[in-house]
């Protein structure tokens, strides 16, 4: 399966994961490029949501967008935008990043669950490999297990106990471990661990050896149950421990204080950390750990780019003096004595005629003959004058005999 509707082409394998497969691919008609992503046949349904939520999440900032969904060769397909990396590739590179970084990070991502939740909306999925960078912005992908937590009437979904564990263990909010029905504090919840993770390099229940999934959801459920706040973020640098204690630990505080169909502050979460960055004079100017790198090799590559160019416009330059050169064919001196002496009564009658045409290939041979090879002409073509005013002079001695 090479091509999608007749419009797409398949060029290379980007990610796979238990629900699908994503593809870079082609428009054929337009040349850009997109994502595809291809639900696996025994996956059925998880496509389906995503594009429903994707749907109704088009337009806001964080949110790629979608180009076409479909059937094919009995398989649910969504194409997309293509975005970059996630940040799960750059935490791998980095281990972790700089406060300005997860700041900034954390603006973005807050004003983003806002707006999805103001959609009606759980992601419930969040983790490193689900954020996506591109081009300054962080985007929120993956929405295979989001839900809607009201109906079409805004009426929440009710509290349920006993559901079925949801998301990625490492990441997932306490109320997942206890089978919970999840809601928006949630996926804020989820979020802090994250940028926890970004900060320090590694969650306190992260490397621990377990047998099975079961057993390992259930013993970081109780380890995140008994770490307190303060415990979970602590170790960290001097530089931002004594204010991200506080600004961490009172959002933690904050959210797991929080009913379950309460809507969270936003406003108040932004500007915790705004406040926090102002504090470390940081601009938001979206300018992340990894940008300073991308932009080295960018501007390396338009460098490269620059002396291919270069190089392409002298060879080329070259090329077209050349066949100037080939066709501008400069008669040799012999050519030229030959021509004049076969016509000497011309000669006689505009004896300036040869000097002048001298000038004239002087002039406007500029650039492409030498100045040597232009005087050497030059002086030919008055030897030829003055040998023709000698003849001239000698038929007028004649005629007078």
């Amino acid at each position: 399966m090479n091509y999608i509707n007749n419009q797409y082409q398949l060029i290379k394998k980007l990610s796979a994961g238990s629900y699908g497969v994503v593809y870079e691919g082609e428009n054929i008609q337009n040349k850009s490029f997109v994502a595809i992503k291809i639900e696996k046949k025994d996956k059925p349904l998880t496509l389906e949501r995503e594009v429903q939520a994707l749907s109704r999440l088009q337009k806001i900032t964080g949110i790629p967008q979608i180009y076409w969904n479909g059937t094919h060769n009995g398989q649910n397909i969504l194409v997309m935008q293509l975005l970059s990396k996630d940040l799960g590739y750059y935490l791998k590179e980095y281990r972790k990043f700089s406060l300005k970084t997860v700041l900034m990070i954390a603006d973005q991502l807050l004003l983003t669950l806002k707006n999805i939740h103001s959609k009606s909306i759980l992601h419930r999925d969040l983790k490193p490999e689900n954020l996506m960078y591109h081009q300054r912005q962080v985007y929120i992908v993956d929405f295979g297990i989001s839900k809607m937590y009201r109906d079409s009437n805004q009426k929440h979904i009710p509290f349920r106990d006993g559901r079925p564990f949801v998301g990625t263990t490492r990441y997932a909010p306490i109320a997942a471990h206890k089978g919970h029905e999840l809601s928006r504090k949630d996926d804020l919840e989820t979020l802090i661990y994250i940028l926890v993770l970004f900060l320090k390099g590694v969650l306190p229940w992260q490397n621990q050896i377990l047998q099975n999934n079961k057993e390992k959801q259930k013993l970081i459920g109780e380890k995140k149950i008994k770490l307190s706040s303060t415990e979970i973020c602590q170790d960290l640098p001097i530089e931002f421990q004594k204010a991200l204690e506080q600004i961490k630990c009172v959002y933690l505080s904050h959210i797991k204080s929080l009913g379950f169909s309460v809507e969270p502050d936003y406003d108040y979460l932004i500007n915790l950390f705004r406040k926090l960055g102002q504090r470390h004079g940081f601009e938001y100017d979206n300018l992340f750990d990894w940008c300073k790198e991308e932009e080295i090799i960018a501007q390396a590559k338009m460098t490269q780019q620059s002396e291919k160019i270069q190089q392409f416009s002298l060879k080329w330059q070259i090329q077209q003096i050349r066949c100037i050169s080939q066709s501008l064919q400069i008669p040799s001196t012999m050519e030229c004595l030959e021509k004049k002496v076969s016509s000497i009564s011309n000669i006689i009658q505009n004896p300036m005629q040869i000097s002048q045409s001298a000038v004239i290939v002087e002039i406007n041979s500029e650039g492409t003959l030498s100045d040597d090879s232009t005087n050497y002409l030059y002086n030919n073509y008055q030897q030829l004058e003055n040998f023709s005013n000698l003849y001239k002079n000698h038929l007028q001695i004649m005629k007078e005999k």
